[in-house]
């Protein structure tokens, strides 16, 4: 044969070889998936045996389960049986006690309405004649006693059980609760065991007229027994699948319950037939080692209407129960389960003889087309080689344009040199979306996104032309419509003598780029939680704001905007809902202004609005400034939704015009946050305009703080007491406040540095300190008789009160100093209990377990909610000196004053009040309910030395 390489042969050789590889590889498949068919039939009966098995173990396991959830159900509810049966009776009898009295008592002397009370309770007789009624007055002697008469009128009230425990005290206990009824356990004879006693329940009720407990009881190992006896009638019927049942055994193993055979319940093994002795005696050993899955053989009939009987096997779930000591054994027939088998076998050899058919037959069909493609592919690949060498020329042109065109991982499309697209990359596909047979025969002008006018173009084609090439950024137009921009870089094509044959094109998607870049530029210029400017893009704007009000003549704004408390949202809320809260208030500030404004952030929750294009006139502009400020207040303060809770909030507002044309970026932004601090210091939500005093202002805060400071350190600060007192003028108390004794300015107001010491966070060790010293105070006076029984008020701060180890610190002060805690008494005011009432409640429930008491300061002039007052663990209530000055003169100020009072008295609270100053006040304060008092009528604060000497005035009762 001639072997050489032509049209002829090689169709030939590739028929030969192709349908001998063909003949080997069907072989060996029909080989292979046979084999696989046996294994996987194997397989597949074993899993099936196995799944079959654990069905019937998981159901075992199930039904057991079942069965002790619903005996601990029946054990459970014995003692709440009992006491409602109990109670039952006892009011049947109160019913005839109460009808007799009510009939006779008008008429008849008490010792006959007694007899005849007796009498009628005495024959009644119930729970299967074990119960009856007894009486026994609270003095302790037994009033009826139907089952030792001889008992009555005698004392028992040291009658005992086996335990000791003293029987009648017990039921007098439970009479004497506020309900004046209870129950009472203890042990007792029982009526079938006299010498034996056993656990009774007893049920009392107080009869008031005649002082007597009226009662009745009855012996809980009876009403358990009756659980017991309701169990087993509900097991024996229990049945499950075709022959699933549940036996019970004692702890001697004898049978209870035998579902199967019924006549061995009762019996112990020994008592029993061979194969049900075995049996039982195999469950009761599975039980003492524990319990688990046993298999036995056991007896059974061969058919409902035949009395002869055969063995089969049992696979059982043996478990115990203890409270009652029953072995429970849920068990089946393993032939049960041999149906289903049989059904999963036949239908898995059912389904291997139809995969084997199929396997055959796709096997002849595999031979068949490898054959019949065998003889197409011989012919067509002959008429193949008489085509090869007539396009081997064609090929070579072809392949030096692709060497160009196409090593590249670039777009690319090539053009011939009128323009027309000759070719196209994948890469091109993928960049523009347009596929190879809708690009080819088309220009470049396809991609054309109409960003670029004709003067690009044209400029594009002379550089080509003279240079042999362009490069530059072009935006384009993909075919889903979408414009991008990318690197085009565009190469000519020439022969040996310069003649331009095709243009090569390179394109490159710049997308992610400028992407990247934009997102640089945003990261530079915006915040990146609000997407608001940030300082840098703010101060710019700010800059141009400036020189464009200087160019105008116009006048232009700037609002520093601070969030009020948002520190407190932020630690009680959570930070990632103060982020969401920052979110929401920048899109409200958005919402507030007009499209030509700036709303930026700074940082924290400091934003700046700059308002543009005002009023050339001052005046107007500032009240232009004012309506948009106002807007923000109103913005601001509109609740909002974080997480399913309420919050409201506020801000404060500095505003700074650009009136002096000498000022520059920076000057406007710290004149903007004087004004922003000075309307905080103004009460806070709320707007105020700088203006030159207010640098003054500030700067002397400033030095106040770190004089304040500096204070704390040297001890410059002390403690005067103002005493606190009862109707008749004796001291009961004082209550401790803080003086600054400044070196240069002397006294300073607390009105003054309180405050102050809120705002700077001094507050905290300045309120440790006072807390220090007044346990002090209280700690020497416990050790002198005469102000031994002296109390101490103190008030804490909204900063101290939030603090986690709140509760710690004043703990480890009254340890340290040794105060009796009870004599300790912590003012709070309504204001800071509303932050977070429930951390409030928690930490003075803490601190009340320890014995110190808390009064709730300026009542009245908050807006305390009663459901959180009622909650709160107080022991006084103070009105505030705004109601007390106003008593003499205002009738409403009297009506509060009452219905405070009541209010306390109704809480089981104290009630003082403070800054009294007039006998009539006192007076008017006395006739309203009111008689604890503090206030200048008297004494005004002073040293402890002026309290302990003070005289105690004679005041009218």
């Amino acid at each position: 044969m001639d072997l050489s390489v032509n049209e002829t042969t090689m169709p030939r050789l590739h028929l030969i070889g192709t349908l001998s590889l063909l003949l080997v590889v069907t072989l060996a498949m029909a080989g292979f998936f046979s084999w696989q068919s046996v294994q996987n039939h194997r397989a597949a009966l074993e899993r099936i045996e196995t799944v079959i098995h654990q069905q019937q173990r998981t159901r075992l396991r199930s039904e057991t389960q079942s069965a002790v959830d619903y005996l601990e159900f029946l054990r459970q509810r014995t003692e709440s049986v009992l006491r409602r049966s109990i109670v039952e009776q006892v009011d049947v009898a109160m019913q005839m006690v109460e009808a007799i009295h009510a009939r006779e008592s008008a008429h008849r002397p008490a010792a006959e309405v007694q007899r005849l009370i007796r009498e009628a309770l005495r024959p009644a007789r119930f729970f299967e004649g074990r119960g009856y009624f007894f009486i026994d007055d609270m003095d302790g002697s037994f009033v009826l006693l139907p089952t030792a008469p001889q008992y009555e009128g005698r004392a028992g009230i040291d009658n005992r059980d086996g335990t000791g425990h003293y029987i009648m005290r017990g039921l007098i206990e439970a009479a004497r609760k506020p309900q004046g009824e209870g129950f009472s356990r203890y042990q007792w004879y029982r009526p079938d065991a006299p010498q034996t006693m056993a656990e009774k329940m007893a049920y009392v009720r107080l009869f008031e007229p005649y002082q007597w407990l009226i009662g009745t009881g009855d012996y809980l190992y009876e009403w358990e027994d009756r659980q017991k006896k309701e169990a087993m009638q509900r097991l024996r019927a229990l049945r499950f699948g075709s022959s699933g049942s549940i036996g019970l055994l004692d702890r001697d193993g004898r049978s209870l319950i035998s579902p199967n055979n019924p006549a061995l319940e009762g019996l112990k093994p020994e008592q029993m037939p061979a194969h049900e002795r075995k049996a039982l005696q195999t469950l009761f050993a599975t039980a003492q080692a524990g319990g688990g899955f046993v298999e036995y053989d056991w007896p059974r009939k061969k058919s409902p209407d035949d009395s002869n009987t055969e063995v089969g096997r049992k696979t059982a779930l043996v478990s115990v129960y203890e409270p009652w000591g029953w072995i429970i054994v849920t068990t089946t027939f393993n032939d049960e389960l041999q149906s289903t088998l049989h059904a999963e076998t036949y239908a898995q050899e059912q389904g291997n003889s139809q995969q084997r058919l199929q396997l055959a037959l796709v096997l002849a069909a595999v031979a068949a087309l490898g054959i019949m493609g065998s003889f197409v592919f011989s012919r067509w690949s002959k008429k193949l080689f008489a085509r090869y060498h007539q396009e081997l020329a064609q090929a070579q042109a072809d392949l030096r344009i692709a060497a160009i065109a196409f090593d590249s991982q670039e777009g690319i499309f090539v053009t011939d040199p009128q323009g027309v697209i000759l070719r196209v990359n994948h890469s091109f596909t993928d960049i523009t979306g347009y596929p190879a047979e809708e690009a080819i025969g088309q220009t470049p002008a396809l991609l054309k996104s109409g960003r670029h006018d004709a003067h690009f173009y044209q400029k594009m084609r002379d550089t080509v032309n003279h240079t042999g090439g362009w490069h530059g950024e072009v935006w384009n137009r993909r075919k889903n419509g979408t414009i991008f921009p990318e690197w085009l870089t565009i190469t000519a094509v020439k022969t040996d003598d310069g003649t331009v044959t095709h243009y090569v094109s390179t394109l490159t998607d710049i997308t992610q780029r400028k992407a990247a870049e934009e997102e640089i530029r945003h990261l530079a210029y915006y915040d990146a939680l609000t997407q608001l400017p940030n300082r840098r893009l703010l101060l710019d704007r700010l800059q141009h704001a400036l020189l464009n009000s200087r160019r105008t003549g116009r006048q232009a704004a700037l609002m520093f905007i601070d969030l009020d408390h948002f520190k407190l949202i932020n630690d009680t809320q959570g930070h990632d809902k103060g982020d969401i809260l920052l979110q929401e208030v920048a899109q409200r500030l958005l919402q507030t202004v007009r499209a030509n404004d700036t709303v930026a952030r700074l940082g924290g929750d400091e934003f700046v609005v700059l308002l543009e294009d005002l009023s050339p006139e001052v005046d107007e502009a500032a009240a232009e400034a004012t309506v948009v400020a106002e807007k923000v207040l109103d913005a601001v303060a509109q609740a909002w939704m974080l997480d399913g809770n309420e919050i409201k909030s506020s801000c404060s507002i500095g505003v700074v015009l650009f009136t002096d044309s000498n000022a520059s970026a920076e000057d406007l932004m710290k004149h903007a946050d004087l004004a922003m601090y000075q309307a905080k210091e103004s009460g806070r939500n709320t707007v105020r305009f700088f203006n030159p005093q207010m640098h003054e202002s500030i700067v002397k805060r400033v030095a106040l703080e770190k004089d304040l400071r500096t204070g704390l350190e040297r001890q410059q600060l002390f403690l005067l007491y103002q005493a606190q007192v009862n109707t008749h003028g004796h001291i009961l108390g004082a209550e401790a406040l803080v003086r600054w004794n400044h070196p240069r300015h002397g006294l300073v107001s607390p009105n003054e540095f309180i405050p102050l010491a809120e705002d700077s966070g001094l507050i905290l060790p300045l309120g440790q300190w006072v807390l220090h010293a007044a346990c002090e105070q209280l700690a020497r006076w416990a050790q002198e008789p005469t102000h031994a029984h002296l109390t101490l008020a103190v008030n804490v701060s909204g900063r101290q009160l939030r603090q986690p180890d709140f509760v710690q610190q004043v703990l480890d002060t009254l340890k340290k100093t040794g105060a009796p805690p009870q004599l300790l008494k912590l003012e709070l005011t309504e204001s800071l209990l509303l932050d977070n009432p429930q951390d409030a409640i928690t930490k003075m429930m803490a601190l009340k377990k320890h014995g110190v008491g808390f009064s709730l300061d300026d009542f009245g002039t908050g807006y305390s909610s009663l459901a959180y007052l009622r909650r709160l663990p107080l022991s006084q209530l103070k009105i505030d000196g705004s109601f007390v000055r106003d008593l003499v003169s205002e009738p409403r100020a009297v009506a509060i004053v009452r219905t405070i009072v009541t209010l306390a008295d109704s809480l089981g609270l104290q009630v003082i009040a403070e800054g009294v100053e007039t006998q009539e006040q006192r007076e008017s304060l006395a006739h309203n309910g009111c008689h604890t008092y503090q206030g200048y009528l008297f004494s005004r604060p002073g040293t402890v030395q002026e309290l302990e000497i003070m005289p105690q005035p004679r005041l009218p009762t």
